[in-house]
């Protein structure tokens, strides 16, 4: 029977709906040495970021989660281990995925590397029960704790601070840049806000917010897009892939989607519903600073002075 070759075998873990990762079992902090496609996807983290550095499945900042504890003991006795763990996403949300965890042995039978196999679940779907159950409930707990904890997400919103949003969103420019990728940006205006804020007041207005904000992120569903609040009243979007048509054609079905929230706002100068506009801009990065040319492009297309949405100087290299 003939083997597969190395590129057959290449292919197949590109094709792969699975994440899958390869860890580097000599080295103590299990560096990764390979992923595909689909766990960048899964995770929003690039191969660039991944590969090189230790396996994220095993950080925990220090804390004794158990969990954790069981995944690296696994790894210390090179078993095979399957397991559901949570873990923090690029653009700050939680993931539960299952892990499998298989030794991948030289000739000789020595440990070489560790082949991870990562798909996501549900909570309904781990089929866990019982103390199991509660452990993993615990570890759920864990993670959003230590993403809230980051300082990544805007409390009222629940998306990403703006200033986080900016480092993320930089970083996947210059990535765009480097692959000849379109990027594509939109700032969504949450109109007469203040208004709202006045008549119901300011958890009403939060609340508002983070509705608005559902609808942005019910749309940009593939887990590389961000999602980031301005001063409070402004949704800032970034998705990789998408030209001006098609941010265009997202902005529109998130107007649409806001109207039918019916969220009413009595006293609005511009209506009695709260509304949202768009302002978009896409294109091929052509420069370090390019996130900053897309933010002047979309607030100007939105009629509003680009200050409003400046980039900081950490995230306007160049």
């Amino acid at each position: 029977m003939t083997q597969p070759s190395r590129h057959i075998l290449e292919q197949i873990a590109t094709l792969s709906a699975e994440g899958i990762l390869v860890i580097d079992a000599s080295e103590a902090d299990y560096r990764v040495v390979y992923v595909n496609p689909a766990y960048e996807t899964l995770t929003g983290f690039s191969a660039e970021e991944t590969v090189g550095q230790p396996w994220r499945a095993l950080d925990t900042d220090g804390e004794d989660a158990p969990a954790t504890a069981a995944l690296r003991a696994a790894l210390g006795s090179a078993d095979t281990y399957v397991a559901d763990l949570p873990e923090i996403r690029k653009n700050g949300t939680i993931l539960l995925s299952r892990i499998r965890v298989q030794p991948i042995l030289t000739r000789c039978g020595k440990l070489r590397q560790y082949l991870v196999l990562q798909s996501e679940i549900g909570e309904a779907d781990t089929g866990q029960t019982g103390v199991q159950m509660g452990l993993l409930q615990r570890e759920l707990s864990r993670a959003r704790k230590k993403a809230a904890s980051l300082d990544r997400i805007d409390p009222a919103s629940g998306i990403l601070r703006y200033e986080y949003f900016l480092e993320l969103a930089d970083r996947d420019c210059q990535t765009a840049r480097r692959e000849g990728e379109l990027i594509a940006l939109a700032v969504i205006e949450i109109n007469d806000l203040d208004t709202y804020r006045q008549t119901f007041g300011e958890k009403a207005a939060d609340s508002c917010v983070r509705m608005i904000a559902a609808q942005v992120t019910g749309l940009l569903r593939c887990a590389g897009d961000l999602c980031g609040c301005e001063d409070g009243q402004r949704i800032v979007a970034l998705s990789r892939g998408r030209d001006v048509e098609q941010i265009t054609a997202l902005t529109d079905r998130i107007a649409n989607n806001v109207r039918r929230l019916g969220l009413h706002n009595p006293r609005g100068p511009s209506g009695r519903y709260v509304t949202v506009n768009a302002g978009v801009a896409a294109g091929k990065p052509s420069s370090k600073s390019y996130l900053k040319t897309l933010i002047n492009e979309a607030c100007a297309t939105l009629g509003k002075d680009p200050e409003i949405a400046d980039v900081p100087r950490s995230a306007a290299r160049g």
